[in-house]
């Protein structure tokens, strides 16, 4: 009986110490933005991300984004989001829900949160792109012309 207790006891022990060290690592990548990048479809539109906690229930790991205008007008759009991994299955991924609105030469934005099954990077840009006060109709701008 005292053997099965003892067995049972070093394999609760074990569970929390990885669990522990699993949960120091995440905590260190959480409070650090990357750098600004331009998202691929409008080169005045800047992006950054950062890497949260992983979500056992939702089995993803939370990503904040902040999003910054730098052209003159205000512009409206809708961004996806998916892992470098999975860049192949880019037409694939979710599209935000909520329109994102931004004012000309704007700095940051407020933090916006998304799930996503990525652990290391993640590639974003936006789409339905509008320009001007009012985001209304069926038209989007079409993406800037490739060079």
């Amino acid at each position: 009986m005292m053997k099965k207790w003892g067995y049972f006891l070093s394999i609760i022990m074990f569970i929390m110490i990885g669990s522990t060290a699993f949960t120091q690592k995440d905590s260190e990548n959480q409070n650090e933005w990357s750098e600004w990048k331009q998202t691929k479809c409008l080169k005045g539109i800047d992006y950054r991300v950062k890497m949260g906690k992983y979500e056992m229930s939702r089995r993803a790991r939370k990503w904040e984004l902040q999003f910054k205008n730098r052209y003159d007008a205000t512009i409206h759009f809708n961004y996806k989001a998916i892992s470098t991994a999975q860049i192949k299955n880019f037409s694939r991924a979710r599209t935000s829900r909520n329109r994102i609105h931004l004012d000309g030469n704007s700095g940051e934005t407020q933090v916006f949160s998304t799930f996503l099954k990525a652990n290391k990077d993640i590639v974003v840009d936006i789409v339905k792109i509008r320009f001007g006060k009012k985001d209304i109709g069926k038209n989007y701008y079409k993406c800037d012309k490739k060079k």
